[in-house]
């Protein structure tokens, strides 16, 4: 009985070695596939649930139900202050306040320490935005919850109400009143660092009590870009866009002209780091850029334009 010479056993060897190394790199190249479908599934699905986010909040903005701004800047209230309420120096905050400026849409580009006093770290270099409207559709005084503070119309008032309020009038509407904040922070999960897109959002709690909540809208937005469509003759067109840090507070405060559309870029970042892939590209977001930092993060920029329908000022 014969055994293997040397020749036959290095051989076998390297042909082991040679399968073996194959093996490796097909399960590598497998894993590594199957790491990128999955980011950018997940991009995907991040991409659509903020769609449905801003789809849902933005095409109503500046919606007073036919009142005009400066009626909704001049309406009365007998309401508490907002505890943590989102005010500046040019703007009043969630109610008017005489005397003060009183905005109901307004963007920021978020700098190190100059941001609205109300938010908490939220990520520089990014931008933030601020919009107060009413939702939904009008209410009787018997329909109207605890949890809400409501915009009064009757041909002879407009007031900020709650349900507690005195001598509201069963021929008036009530309109539900929304005053809230989209911002970027970064927070930990599970030991990473990971950009979330945050939502101050104007509530009244069991007590009463007249507050701005914080939550978490969705993981993994990084950064956030607006641009404004402006009509300067007043004819229902827009005439040219600006971008935020363009934005002047005559602008803001619409009294020369109206912000009719609003443009918004938002780039998307993978949850989790990929080593194998390396992110060094350059996004356009409308009038800025943004450039990867050569990272191990997949990104997806989604962007679209919208227009306010009930926009009266």
């Amino acid at each position: 009985m014969r055994g293997f010479t040397l020749v036959e056993l290095l051989i076998s060897l390297t042909l082991g070695l040679v399968l073996m190394a194959f093996l490796i790199g097909t399960l590598f190249a497998t894993q590594q596939s199957n790491r990128q479908t999955q980011q950018l599934v997940q991009l995907q699905q991040n991409s659509q649930m903020l769609m449905t986010v801003f789809q849902a909040e933005l095409p109503n903005l500046m919606f007073f139900a036919g009142r005009s701004l400066a009626d909704v800047a001049s309406a009365t209230h007998q309401l508490a202050p907002v505890l943590g309420d989102c005010a500046a120096d040019f703007d009043a905050g969630s109610f008017p306040v005489q005397g003060q400026p009183y905005l109901g849409l307004y963007a920021q580009l978020v700098e190190q320490h100059h941001h609205l006093a109300c938010l908490n770290q939220p990520k520089a270099g990014s931008e933030l935005l601020q919009f107060k409207r009413i939702v939904g559709v009008s209410l009787t005084a018997t329909q109207m919850r605890q949890n809400r503070v409501y915009f009064e119309t009757s041909p002879a008032t407009s007031q900020f109400v709650t349900s507690s309020s005195a001598n509201l009038m069963p021929d008036s509407s009530y309109w539900p009143y929304s005053h809230q904040v989209f911002y970027i922070a970064e927070q930990k999960h599970s030991g990473k660092v990971i950009p979330v897109l945050m939502r101050k959002r104007l509530i009244r709690n069991a007590a009463g009590q007249n507050l701005m909540t914080t939550d978490s809208v969705l993981d993994g937005v990084e950064r956030m870009h607006f641009e404004f469509g402006l009509d300067g003759n007043l004819d229902g067109q827009v005439d040219y866009y600006l971008a935020t840090r363009q934005m002047q507070l005559a602008h803001w405060q619409q009294q020369k002209h109206r912000i009719i559309n609003i443009k918004f870029y938002v780039l998307l970042r993978s949850l989790d780091e990929d080593f194998s892939y390396q992110n060094n590209q350059l996004y356009q977001m409308g009038q800025e850029w943004f450039k990867a930092p050569s990272d191990p993060f997949r990104r997806l920029l989604v962007s679209s334009s919208v227009a306010f329908s009930n926009t009266r000022l």
